[in-house]
């Protein structure tokens, strides 16, 4: 018999389905699984722990990878972060948006302006306060501006300076129901990602009325502002009700009686402040990490509608560009000469501008997941391979690339509601066959593919199994 490993949902009964109870440490595939590398770091470590950071590029090729602290902010230079700020008051994370060649960093405090071309940095005249920030259209967008948590507020048309309401276009708008302003993403037009509504902020063109809002969503909100990401014109974010989807016109469930109800009961809601969201830029794949020993990222590829978690020790995550290296850098992180990089020079640690998904390690660097494959699992739910009947197993066949490192565990039940029990085998053979010695009623299969291991797909098992009595 053979058991193609479907998708990753938890929150399903365990028994007559098609998907996974559990998954650990692999991408979702078309077909299967894939491996996912160990962390591998790209800078040296910050001087605190990371709260917020962003990358850009500037309009002369050159990659910026910024990271703040709840100290100061700080740019990599290749060999070293660089504190750009003195002394500043910090009260929330911080949160970003690319204006031109200018990041606008906001996080409570005051508005600050980086300038990608000059690394330099400066108070935005005039700005609000906020907790906040988008670029829509030809303007900054603020969210909690002021201090006012239901206030949204904007700069003057193309001119991040301009911030004296009523000049050149230059507005603000209350956010009269639906809560707290929890965020805001930009575009063409702008979501507010509200506490319990979704609103649309379309251009008019009008100087007097320059944005227009509507409504999208009257009841579903985010119930944590760092868990709104934004990938094209799709919108994600976590609510009361769990994961969901804003495509600019309706918000749609991601995650019911799939992984929310997993995702909520070990985490619960007073820990969603220490979550983090980004995008992986070379794979259709958003991304949602807590803390933890080991913590999660929680991986949903919306081209294929799948889910997998990534169970490592890690910090935070973010999505950006890689930093340029210079020669100097080089020649500061490799003192005894080109012969001593352990690297390509045409590596992603040295290439500046390549989109990379960013993990931040306990150790408060970052780094790529390129290194070696991790330790993957898969477990199946629970199934009657001779309905009605206690069933036999003789071997098992993992429908894997790994030729060594791999263990099949058996989970062999009288009942449902019985407790696991756990038989563990792992000579694999050269013919790819496993011989193993399990009965019951209802089986699952746990595949574990150890470090290490080369491998780069895994689909599921071909199962020999015969029918042992109803007994």
């Amino acid at each position: 018999m053979r058991v193609i490993y479907g998708p990753y949902e938890p929150d399903k009964p365990q028994f007559l389905q098609d998907g996974l109870s559990d998954v650990s440490n692999v991408y979702p595939a078309a077909n299967g699984y894939r491996p996912v590398g160990a962390f591998s770091p790209i800078t040296q470590s910050l001087p605190a722990s990371f709260y917020g950071g962003a990358s850009y590029v500037s309009s002369d090729g050159t990659g910026t990878l910024l990271g703040g602290t709840n100290a100061n902010l700080y740019r990599y230079d290749g060999t070293a972060w660089v504190a750009l700020m003195t002394s500043p008051t910090i009260p929330a994370r911080w949160q970003f948006t690319q204006f031109g060649d200018l990041a606008i960093a906001v996080n409570g405090g005051v508005t600050q302006k980086v300038d990608l071309l000059a690394n330099t940095v400066a108070p935005v005249p005039g700005a609000p306060t906020a907790h906040s920030v988008a670029t829509v259209r030809d303007f900054v967008v603020y969210g909690q501006a002021n201090g006012n948590a239901a206030m949204v507020q904007w700069s003057a048309f193309n001119n991040q300076d301009g911030n004296t309401l009523g000049v050149d276009q230059c507005g603000n708008q209350p956010m009269l129901t639906g809560g707290f302003v929890m965020g805001i993403v930009g575009g063409e037009y702008g979501l507010i990602i509200q506490r319990s509504r979704v609103v649309r902020m379309t251009y008019t063109g009008d100087p007097d009325v320059p944005f227009q809002f509507d409504e999208i969503s009257a009841n579903i909100g985010a119930i944590s502002s760092y868990s709104i990401v934004q990938a094209g014109r799709m919108v994600f974010f976590l609510s009361d009700r769990g994961f969901m989807v804003c495509d600019g016109n309706e918000v749609k469930p991601i995650g019911l009686e799939r992984v929310d109800a997993t995702f909520f009961k070990q985490f619960p809601r007073a820990t969603l402040s220490q979550m983090y969201a980004a995008v992986d830029p070379r794979r259709n794949t958003v991304a949602w990490s807590m803390p933890g020993s080991p913590g999660l990222i929680l991986l949903y590829d919306w081209a294929l509608d799948k889910w997998s978690p990534i169970r490592m020790m890690a910090g935070a995550i973010m999505s950006g560009f890689s930093t340029n290296a210079s020669l100097d850098a080089l020649d500061t992180l490799y003192p005894d000469g080109v012969d001593s990089i352990p690297y390509s020079l045409d590596d992603e640690r040295f290439a500046g501008g390549d989109p990379l998904f960013l993990v931040i390690n306990n150790d408060h660097a970052m780094g790529v997941l390129s290194g070696a494959n991790i330790s993957a699992s898969l477990q199946t739910v629970l199934t009657e391979y001779a309905q009605g009947a206690v069933s036999r197993l003789r071997s098992v066949r993992p429908i894997c690339d790994a030729t060594a490192g791999v263990e099949v565990m058996f989970d062999a039940r009288g009942r449902l509601g019985d407790p696991p029990t756990a038989r563990a085998f792992t000579d694999l053979r050269p013919s790819g066959s496993m011989p193993v010695r399990a009965s019951g009623r209802f089986i699952s299969t746990r595949m574990t593919i150890a470090a290490g291991v080369p491998w780069s797909y895994v689909q599921g098992l071909d199962i020999e199994a015969v029918s042992g009595g109803t007994r």
